[in-house]
């Protein structure tokens, strides 16, 4: 089945992060800023937040032996557990509860949730779980990002780094 929303599966990482609402994922694809990335899974790299010293998931996932970090026996590790937590405290996001939903109600269902739960008002498009804001509408969002791209354009211009 074709999925309606606007977050492609894809953009469902190993942990269970939900990189289409990641404020770098939204600043590559509303072509602002320097903090910019395709995602976890479009970069084809293992995860450089999660998996540093992974013996687990991390061997697992480029051989398509498995998809999530809640396939893999040491579930929940050290490493997710604290990665939760901080996501739980500093954005109100549970990367565990995102796995867990994903197993129990299925990824389509998932990513329905998911875009409720971040979908624009204003224009539709979907707000940052890290700053609360719409990267394609927001205008302090995009003043800010053309202020140092700007900004950047001019040290490159003289040289500075």
């Amino acid at each position: 089945m074709k999925n309606p929303t606007p977050i492609a599966e894809e953009l469902i990482a190993p942990c269970g992060m939900n990189c289409a609402v990641c404020s770098r994922y939204l600043s590559y694809r509303n072509h602002l800023g320097r903090s910019r990335c395709v995602g976890c899974r479009p970069r084809n790299q293992p995860c450089a937040y999660l998996f540093h010293g992974c013996a687990g998931i991390n061997q697992d996932i480029p051989t398509g032996r498995a998809n999530f970090c809640s396939e893999c026996d040491r579930y929940p590790c050290k490493s997710i557990r604290r990665m939760d937590n901080r996501y739980q405290k500093n954005y109100g996001m549970s990367t565990m509860e995102n796995l867990n939903r994903i197993r129990s109600k299925g990824m389509h269902e998932f990513l329905e949730e998911q875009y409720r739960g971040h979908r624009c008002p204003g224009c539709s498009g979907l707000i940052s779980v890290h700053n609360g804001k719409c990267f394609r509408c927001d205008p302090v969002t995009k003043l800010v990002e053309k202020n140092i791209q700007e900004s950047d354009r001019k040290k490159k211009q003289s040289g500075e780094k």
